[in-house]
């Protein structure tokens, strides 16, 4: 463009290298296996003490097993887990699709099922206090998770709390080649995604419960069995 007397200068000169800008997106990821371990054994009671110890001892194990956003779980009400299919139901979330039927593994029912019986507000969570500029129930979970990671994990910034549903959408797919119960648009019901094809995201009203509890089931073909064994330890001394 300099060249042909477009432009005096090179326009894109001071712009800084877009490239090197692109590289140094720092991307989140799932969990690797021995993590999950590290962070399933550990007591969360040691880093941020009791109150918020206990919450993230079963947030952990109920994000792995479910893959709800932190704030779809610490929402969660008594009156929304439908003990008859042993799931729970999300009424609302980050979009429209965010709202679906959810069951529970077996191996994490058991919390659910001891949250609802110490449920002293109606909340699943009882005494979480909402904080945060929008007043969410989760805003000073999330804070205490960090810290709790951190002090079992390290500092890296490559996993987070959302690094539980990063891990269950992979388990899911890595249960798709285990079991016909489980495909593109199980998983994104399960997600709460919109469905991947445009006759079904517009027409269909989704799967039973039946259907998606088959696809739970099938994460036992792919979930290691250190981690399996692991999440339905019950905490010491609470």
């Amino acid at each position: 463009m300099r060249k042909r007397g477009f432009v005096e200068g090179n326009p894109w000169e001071g712009q800084g290298n877009f490239v090197s800008a692109v590289k140094s997106v720092r991307l989140k990821r799932a969990y690797e296996a021995q993590e999950l371990v590290r962070l399933l054994t550990a007591d969360p009671r040691s880093a941020v003490g009791s109150r918020y110890g206990l919450v993230l001892f079963d947030l952990i194990r109920l994000g792995l097993l479910t893959g709800c956003r932190i704030g779809e779980l610490c929402q969660l009400r008594v009156d929304d887990v439908i003990e008859s299919h042993q799931a729970f139901r999300i009424p609302q979330g980050k979009t429209e699709n965010a709202r679906r039927i959810m069951p529970v593994h077996r191996a994490v029912w058991p919390i659910i099922q001891r949250r609802i019986a110490s449920s002293i507000d109606g909340w699943l969570f009882s005494g979480l206090t909402p904080a945060g500029p929008d007043g969410k129930r989760s805003w000073i979970v999330v804070k205490r998770y960090t810290t709790f990671r951190q002090a079992v994990l390290g500092q890296s910034g490559a996993v987070d709390f959302h690094s539980f549903r990063r891990s269950f959408a992979t388990y899911l797919e890595r249960a798709s080649t285990h079991s016909m119960a489980v495909n593109s648009s199980v998983i994104a019901e399960l997600m709460g995604h919109v469905k991947p094809t445009l006759a079904l995201a517009v027409y269909s009203s989704g799967l039973v419960p039946a259907q998606l509890r088959a696809a739970i089931d099938a994460l036992d073909h792919v979930i290691e069995p250190e981690v399996i064994r692991h999440i339905g330890r019950e905490i010491g001394g609470s």
